[in-house]
Order: structure tokens, then sequence, then C-alpha cells
């Protein structure tokens, strides 16, 4: 076969092995380079093994999670939604179901494994040849075409190149730089890389005393009033060693980040999403009139774990031994005042290997949003998270590299 019908594909993660498929299934002469010893890594691991493979969003609602760049994805999900998604895995004996929440969609067997042989099966059905710890370290490109590319192992030709290499997160899993360095040398601009979905460090010590303790649902917001888009999330926090985490955090967790870069970003933690200052302070009433003789820490061990309450006293002013009856005015707005808006700084992210997405990547001002082909050079598209586009947790990110990869290998 000539070297006008072959097709390099760098990358076997889902965007990847989406992108050799659809290109195999036209007839072309298919090779995925992947740098890691066997193809899908993060695959396997998201979502804990289980895999949350989609949401039940349509089209435009999903892609509006993704932020201001939201219509750049509208090509390639009218290709594949997520209901087209579905119907492409249960096609190849993946079937999925949506979860009890009724919003995130997983493989029915909670296998990340199933996917992943679902694709690998389809591409070697059609011949795709797959490469494994083969890093592609340069693109050839020849009066403004790619002709093919080197490999660590090999010169292929190819007049089709699709850089799917994924982010930098988990870099025991793949992440790095190299799809990055790969597009500098054709000529994109890369937009400064930031981890996302990933805990964040504090300044403060206290949250590190109460690490492993989860509060099921919190909301944390950064602190600044003259920002004009507010940056919140709500859900289940975990308290790490070095600050918090969990879906409260993560999905606000790169805007912080690129907040943090020049110092603290503020921030206010809500212990109990659902209560409001005035909830508080009309709690503690009700602690004066009927539990008068009771501490604050046991009362407000009703509410929280022991630990949490014990911290939550103490930061309001050593109130742990006071009784709710002896409870002055000033204690209990400082008190209602931690509980809703406690004053937090983060001063950074628990850092690439624990990132599971990359906020950054390949600008989308020099790709085609109806082919993901490169505008700078004839041959090249690109595919999944190597592009500058992020969303939240809950089966978006993965939505994104699938049919990112079906529109770039069509």
């Amino acid at each position: 076969m000539s070297a006008n019908n072959r097709v390099v594909v760098i990358g076997a993660g889902p965007a990847g092995l989406m992108a050799a498929l659809a290109a195999a299934e036209r007839g072309l002469d298919v090779t995925v380079c992947e740098r890691m010893p066997h193809p899908g890594s993060k695959l396997l691991a998201s979502g804990g093994g289980h895999c949350n493979l989609t949401n039940a969003l349509p089209p435009k609602a999903l892609a509006e999670r993704f932020g201001r760049q939201w219509r750049f994805m509208l090509p390639a999900l009218d290709l594949l939604p997520p209901e087209g998604l579905r119907q492409f895995l249960a096609a190849r004996g993946v079937p999925t179901e949506l979860d009890a929440d009724g919003f995130h969609v997983f493989p029915v067997s909670r296998r990340a494994r199933e996917p992943l042989d679902a694709l690998l099966a389809d591409c070697a059905k059609l011949g795709v040849k797959l490469l494994v710890a083969n890093p592609v370290e340069a693109l050839r490109v020849k009066n403004g075409q790619v002709v093919g590319v080197e490999s660590r192992l090999d010169r292929l030709e190819a007049s089709l190149v699709i850089l799917s290499t994924g982010g930098m997160g988990y870099p025991e899993l793949g992440g790095g730089e190299s799809g990055y360095k790969l597009a500098r040398q054709a000529g994109h601009e890369i937009v400064a890389p930031t981890p996302g979905l990933v805990g964040l460090k504090l300044a403060e010590h206290w949250p590190g005393r109460l690490a492993g303790i989860v509060l099921p649902d919190a909301a944390v917001s950064v602190a600044l009033p003259k920002r004009r888009q507010a940056i919140a999330g709500r859900g289940e926090l975990l308290f790490t060693h070095h600050g918090i985490s969990g879906p409260a955090v993560l999905d606000i967790s790169a805007d912080v980040a690129e907040l943090a870069r020049d110092g603290n970003a503020p921030l206010a933690l809500n212990f109990s999403a659902a209560r409001g200052h005035a909830d508080w302070l009309a709690e503690f009433d009700r602690w004066q009139r009927h539990d008068g003789r009771k501490q604050l820490v046991t009362l407000l061990s009703n509410h929280f774990p022991r630990a949490v309450a014990e911290t939550l006293c103490a930061l309001a002013g050593d109130v742990e031994q006071v009784k709710a009856a002896e409870f002055a005015a000033a204690g209990r707005e400082r008190l209602a005042q931690g509980l809703t808006a406690m004053d937090l700084r983060a001063v950074g992210t628990e850092g690439w290997g624990r990132a599971m997405v990359t906020r950054g990547g390949v600008s989308l001002k020099q790709v085609d949003a109806n082919t993901l082909a490169s505008r700078l050079v004839g041959g090249l598209r690109f595919a999944g998270e190597a592009l500058d586009l992020d969303g939240p947790c809950g089966g978006f990110n993965l939505q994104w590299a699938f049919a990112s990869g079906r529109l770039a290998g069509s």
C-alpha cells in the first residue's frame, strides 16, 4: 500500500484507538505508536477501574461544561454523541448503563478492561498495527505536509498523522510533554499546561490533622468577589495530609491552580453546603433553648465527625468546653462564619502525579474544529486531551476522547 494510504496514530489511549479504528474502517493502512508497554493505561485506571465512559447530557449541554471554547467540540460530539458511544460499545459486546444517579454511564460490568479490549479487538480485525514501547520522537514534514514520523523503533512513512498523546497527568501511566513537543515542531502554539481534577494544597496546617475524613456535602468557592465568573464546587470533600480533595474540589482545581501561580488563591469552605449562616445561628438558638447544659463540641458532633467538631470549635476561639446556654453572640457569629465560609489559602495542587486531566495543550486557534486538522501543516490532526480542552468529573473527558478520536480518523 502506498504512503498516500498510510496513517500513523501517536498514542493508544481511547482517542488514539478510536481514531485508528475510524481510519482503518476507511480502508487505510494504520499504525499506532504507543510509548508505554501496554495500550490504554489511563483508560484502565479511569474511575478507579470502573470507567465512567460518558453521561446522560445531550451534546450541546455536555460541551458547555468545558467552558468558553465549548463550541469547538460540537462537530465531534455531533458525530459521536453520548448515546452514539453507548450504541457503538453495545454493538461490540460492551453494554452500558446509567448509574443510580441517572447521570453517569458505566459498562454494566464496571470493568474498564471491557471497552479497551473491544477497541483493540476491532483494530486487530481491521489490520491496525500496534507498536508499544515505541515513542514517536519527531514528525517528518516536507513542504508544509506531513510525510511520516521518526519513532524509537523505525522511520514510518505516512500521509496522515493523528496526534493523540494525552496530557501530562499520571506520568507513570504515560502522561508527559511528548505530544506538545511534536506539536511545537509543527509550529503549533501550546497553552501552558496546568494540573486539573486534582487535590489542592493549602497554606493552613489544620486540615492535615483531619486527613482521611470526608464531608458528604461541602462547598468550596474562590473568595475573589471581583471575578466576573464564580468558581465554586460542591459535593464530597476529603481532607488530605496537605489540603483538600474530592468532588467539591476537583472540578475547580485547575482554575484555582491558575490563580495560585503567582501566590495564594483565597478560598471559602462551607462544611455543609445545604446550610447557610442564618441556618446555623438559628440552630445555635435551638441549642440554647433545648440543650443549654451540653457542650458545643458535643452538639456539633451530631452534624460532623468529632475531630471536625473539635477543630471548628478551636478555630472559633477555643469554645469546645463552652455550654450552649453560655454561648455568647460574638462566639456564635465566629462559629457560623467558620462553618459556612472558612478562610483557606490554596498554594498549589498535588501535582501531575495525581492530576486526572490537563488544563492547556495545543491551542484551538490553529486547529479546524470540523476535522481536527492542523491549520499549519497538511496531514496532521489532533484528538483528545492533547488539545486545550478539559471538562469536569463525570465522563466528560472520556466522551471527548472517544468523539474527537472518531472525528480525527474519519
